[in-house]
């Protein structure tokens, strides 16, 4: 954009004259004489005449030119332009008069004064582009330097000049980005020159941004010249060895620093305390809850109910004190236990970490059959005052090392020293419980003070590691060896009788540390060890001496393993931490009945191995989610059932082996953005369903055994899918899933995008029906099936005159076996009235499949199958999902006109004359052995076996090749 300089210059002055002839009157002529190329003009007139005397006449003359003429002209280069003028006395007698007139150029472009240098906003250390209205105005680079107050970097003769910046050079290791629309989008400054200058306005919306992974400060993070907007646009790369003079860009550059912090990747965490709470129901059953944060957060709120849980109760006078401080009025709604619960991911700190959960009390764990101290705090300052205490909720079998069992549940102590009450679980007790403990005292002005906590007592197996949740815990060690694993993020953590002759502390996922010369080791005012691993992180050790502490108590990121046998249970309320290894070969159970119930996933992992089960209650308040988002839970084995959540929105979740979704509430998964990957089995059983709420990568087997199961974001991994009975599938997004409908089932896929299906429908028969999202039902909506040539598959297609979708289906079909009706919303369903599809469907276990007398399409899914077609003449058919174990046919009929094994799903880039290279057989133990190559000559596969033709001999590979279809499905 060419912005053209406005007004003139001009210039005036006075020629002198006079005339012996005292009667004459003089004019000039109205032809003024320019010279060649003359870029202005001149005016003149007798402003005096000689009329009378003779003499003192005037001739004023006024020169003008455009300033958007001489604007070529560089500083100090000059024009001479002349003019000629003709004096007429009026009677024949004339004069010329030649005026010159210097047009001298000044500098037009922008003055940059290169020693303000200024500075570019600091940034943290991160991995990812920039999003909103971060980094760096441009405004704040370049800055007119009248008025006065900021930079005051630039001036221009230019009058109405607007200001940026032409970015000629960068610098660092990182990525540079920029953004003209106040950061709602970013793009890649990229290479940046002279000759290739990045246009960047000086406005309230354009902004730079830089990225790197590493800390420190970069100097000369960017060089740039003044830029006035007399041309070129902004966002443009333009050329600026032309600078200085007439042109837009400063003749100087200037650079500017940038500082990289290192980032921010500790998650924020939550104590909940409470002052003493009535034990019924009435008015004056209340409490001050204190909700307290390690650091200042965002988005957290109370009174919603996705933030904060509370179980028979109530908040209200919610008050947010500071940004880590929020205080709220509890009132009792039932007897029992009272429970006030932050979500974890409901709040972030400053810098986006998601922060973990919290609940109401201390988090005491150690070892059963040996004292666990309760954590109690003090709750005055006289060491001699006697505290009344009632505990509440302890399980038969539990004793605790003071007061009185009253036989229901409930402990009478009295006690000056609450601290060092402790209870101790029957040795094979394994879990979590909380325990109600009220506390009550006399000030020292009469008054009664009083102090509700519930303690969430954690036990572990005997010879297990013992963890520590993520905020203030308190772990005690046993009689024998012990291992004290902290994981990021931690709170404030304490340990009681830490053998420093025989116990370790694991400490994860720390960053900078990961050796004993890494930490920070003191003693506080009173001699105990005190071990600081990060901002507001510390693990204080009771009664030892930081001197009695050396390398060998510390392990580092040692991933620790531990082993259930038997059932251990986090009851109702309660949260229990594991991490490592879990050799589960009996049942963790999470015990909601009504109150959040938690497992948390420790940083890096949690490893659940062994064949054992996970069960979850048919409660919507089972939570399993991670310490942080990078926690990941892999199930190898084990069974994982029931309802509530896994994943709480921050979490990976790895699944090989088996969850189901068994419940009359649902099962939801949600991980956020990280994507689940299954290569195990999801099933939905029960009547609440499984919901997906993330990305899932599947190269698994998904089941809807009679439930309904959702899956809102895109499925890839070209897996399999079941649906049974009345189960219903829906694909919210993007899928590439092979989905299969049981012989007998009467259930439904529903495709909310169905354009963006990619998978295969197998066996739809008389009463299954596919749901198509996108495409209206109408007047006009219509659809046809076309078979492909061997007439065991072919393609849907189905349309409202905008939307089209097509549908691959295995199967022997014709158009007239599907009807059209208007489903949900408006949409298009289709329903099948196909008696018999022909097709032989397995599952994803190790099937026993057997064919009709008919020709039949048998399809044996992602196991090792057994599989007899029968007579007549049967297609074996392989699926993108199936190539994953050998199967065995027990039948093959190899004449003729026999049977076809179908292998085209599998093959990329097949080409006949190179079929060796795709395919290849041999015998062993009279059988055939018919191996393939997915790609070929390509790198990515290899020879695997695929199928055992049992019986079959001397066949080669020419007859093989009769019986192989090698397309791909239509």
């Amino acid at each position: 954009e060419q912005v053209t300089p406005v007004g003139n210059l001009t210039d005036s002055g006075t020629i002198g004259f006079s005339d012996v002839d005292l009667s004459d009157t003089h004019s000039i002529s109205p032809t003024i004489t320019a010279s060649t190329g003359a870029l202005g003009s001149l005016t003149a007139s007798v402003t005096t005449d000689t009329t009378g005397s003779g003499t003192g006449g005037v001739i004023t003359w006024n020169y003008s030119v455009a300033a958007s003429a001489a604007e070529y002209l560089g500083k100090d280069e000059t024009k001479v332009e002349h003019f000629t003028l003709t004096l007429d006395d009026g009677h024949g007698g004339t004069v010329d008069r030649t005026i010159d007139v210097t047009i001298t150029g000044t500098n037009d472009a922008p003055v940059l004064d290169a020693s303000k240098s200024p500075v570019l906003s600091s940034v943290g250390s991160s991995t990812g582009a920039p999003t909103g209205a971060v980094g760096t105005l441009v405004s704040a680079l370049v800055d007119f330097a009248s008025p006065s107050g900021q930079v005051d970097n630039v001036t221009d003769a230019d009058s109405g000049a607007l200001l940026g910046i032409a970015l000629t050079g960068t610098s660092g290791g990182g990525t540079w980005y920029y953004s003209t629309n106040g950061g709602t989008s970013w793009l890649t400054v990229g290479t940046v020159s002279n000759a290739q200058a990045l246009l960047l306005a000086a406005d309230a919306n354009t902004r730079v941004y830089y990225q790197s992974t590493t800390a420190g400060t970069v100097t000369n993070a960017i060089t740039f010249r003044a830029w006035d907007q007399t041309s070129g646009t902004a966002g443009s790369k333009v050329d600026t060895a032309t600078n200085g003079n007439a042109a837009a860009f400063s003749t100087a550059t200037d650079t500017a620093n940038i500082t990289v912090t290192a980032a921010d990747t500790i998650a924020p965490t939550v104590t909940v305390t409470s002052t003493a709470l009535g034990n019924t129901v009435n008015p004056t059953s209340t409490s001050m809850v204190t909700f307290q944060f390690s650091e200042a957060v965002t988005g957290f709120d109370p009174s919603v109910i996705s933030d904060v849980t509370v179980t028979r109760g109530s908040l209200s006078n919610i008050t947010q004190i500071d940004g880590d401080t929020w205080t709220a009025t509890l009132t009792r709604t039932a007897n029992g236990a009272v429970k006030v619960d932050v979500i974890a991911s409901s709040y972030t700190d400053l810098a986006g970490n998601t922060g973990g959960g919290g609940s109401f009390g201390p988090f005491p764990a150690g070892v059963a059959g040996e004292p666990i101290n309760l954590a109690l705090p003090e709750p005055h300052s006289d060491p001699s005052q006697v505290v009344t205490i009632t505990v509440a909720g302890v399980p038969l079998g539990w004793v605790l090392n003071a007061g009185t069992n009253n036989g229901d549940g409930t402990w009478t102590v009295q006690t000056s020293n609450p601290s060092s009450l402790a209870v101790t679980t029957p040795a094979d007790f394994a879990g979590a419980v909380v325990l109600g403990i009220s506390m009550s005292w006399i000030n020292a002005d009469g008054t009664t003070g009083s102090m509700y906590v519930a303690d969430n007592v954690e036990a572990y197996a005997p010879g297990s590691p013992i963890f520590a949740v993520s905020a203030d815990d308190h772990l005690t060690g046993s009689s024998g060896h012990d291992l004290f694993v902290f994981a990021q993020p931690i709170a404030h953590d304490t340990i009681h009788n830490f053998d420093a002759a025989a116990d370790k502390i694991d400490l994860i996922g720390f960053t900078g540390i990961s050796g004993f010369a890494d930490l920070v080791i003191t003693n506080d005012a009173n001699g105990n060890t005190v071990i600081t691993t990060g901002a507001g992180q510390t693990i204080t050790v009771l009664g030892v001496d930081a001197a009695a502490l050396g390398a060998g108590n510390f392990v580092f990121n040692e991933e620790p393993h531990m082993v259930n046998s038997g059932t251990m249970m986090i009851a109702d309320g309660a949260i229990l931490p594991l991490g490592g290894v879990v050799d589960n070969s009996g049942t963790i159970v999470l015990g909601s009945t009504g109150s959040e119930t938690n497992l948390e996933v420790l940083v890096e992992s949690a490893t659940v191995q062994g064949g054992g089960k996970v069960v979850l209650s048919d409660s919507s308040q089972n939570i399993i989610f991670g310490g942080a988002a990078s926690a990941t839970l892999v199930n190898v084995d084990n069974t994982i059932s029931g309802a509530g959540q896994i994943g709480a929105g921050q979490m990976t979740l790895v699944n090989h082996g088996t969850i189901v979704a068994d419940g009359s509430h649902a099962l939801v998964i949600d991980t956020g953005s990280n994507t689940v990957s299954n290569s195990g089995l999801l099933e939905a059983s029960g009547s609440g369903g499984l919901l997906v709420a993330s990305a899932l990568d599947n190269s698994g087997s998904l089941w809807a055994n009679g439930g309904a199961m959702t899956l809102q974001q895109d499925v890839s991994g070209h897996g399999s899918a079941l649906i049974s009975g009345s189960g219903l599938i829906e694909f919210g997004a993007a899928s590439d899933v092979n989905v299969g409908f049981s012989d007998g089932a009467s259930g439904m896929l529903a495709l909310g995008h169905a354009g963006e299906f990619s998978g295969t429908v197998v066996g739809m028969e008389n009463g299954d029906s596919l749901a198509l999202g996108d495409v209206t039902f109408g007047s006009g909506t219509h659809g046809a099936y076309t078979a492909n040539a061997a007439g065991t598959a072919g393609v849907l297609e189905v349309s409202d005159g905008v939307h089209s979708v097509l549908v691959t289906l295995v199967g022997q079909y014709s158009t007239g076996d599907f009807q059209l009706v208007a489903g949900q919303n408006g949409s298009t369903q289709v329903i099948s009235h196909a008696a018999d599809s022909g097709v032989v469907l397995g599952g994803a276990g190790n099937d026993v499949l057997t064919g009709t007398a008919g020709n039949d399409v048998i399809v044996g899914g992602a196991g090792s199958d057994t599989l007899t077609g029968g007579a007549g003449s049967d297609t074996f058919m392989f699926l993108k999902s199936d190539a994953g174990a050998v199967d065995q046919i027990t039948d093959f009929d190899v004449r003729d006109g026999g049977d076809v094994l179908h292998i085209g799903e599998l093959l990329a880039g097949y080409n006949p004359a190179e079929a060796t290279q795709f395919l290849s057989l041999r015998e062993v133990d009279g059988n055939t052995v018919v191996s393939i190559d997915r790609d070929g000559a390509g790198s990515l596969y290899h020879m695997q076996d695929l199928v055992v033709l049992q019986g079959v001999t001397g066949l080669d590979m020419t007859t093989l090749l009769k019986h192989v279809d090698t397309n791909p499905l239509p």
